[in-house]
């Protein structure tokens, strides 16, 4: 998914490669909003929890280490300032396919399974952004099997 923008934003004018720069760090951000939503969900971010974010937002979104740390801290601002999971599920409905969101909430259960610990605000929440994100309830399930059972 990452590669498909970078390689539509190789192909625009220089004005509209910021442009899309920005609406791909946008995504990312989204994107990263929502796990340290999952993280927070539980009332506690553990080291195992943060190292599953970073390794999650490294591997799927590309991104080097030296700007998770960065991202995590924008993310912690951004959803504590926030009352609504609208603003990001929006952009993920937006710019992104059906695969991709998989990919997301496979993510996005990683990081809730991280400390061995499924807490039960953090699945509501999970369910919560599935839906809004639009995943058939048994890709949900399908998926949140798989992670747990990893």
């Amino acid at each position: 998914m990452i590669k498909k923008i970078k390689d539509l934003i190789s192909n625009y004018s220089s004005e509209d490669k910021v442009e899309e720069s920005s609406a791909l760090i946008k995504l990312n951000e989204a994107c990263a909003a929502l796990l340290v939503e999952i993280a927070f969900a539980d009332k506690q971010f553990d080291l195992n929890e943060k190292e599953s974010l970073k390794k999650s937002l490294i591997e799927t979104y590309n991104l080097e280490a030296d700007a998770i740390e960065e991202i995590i801290k924008d993310a912690e601002s951004t959803v504590a300032e926030s009352t609504s999971l609208y603003e990001y599920t929006r952009t993920v409905n937006d710019e992104f396919e059906y695969s991709d969101k998989l990919s997301l909430l496979e993510n996005l259960w990683k990081v809730a399974y991280a400390d061995n610990v499924l807490d039960k605000y953090e699945e509501h929440l999970i369910r919560k952004i599935s839906d809004l994100i639009h995943i058939s309830h048994s890709d949900y399930i399908n998926i949140k099997l798989k992670v747990r059972d990893d």
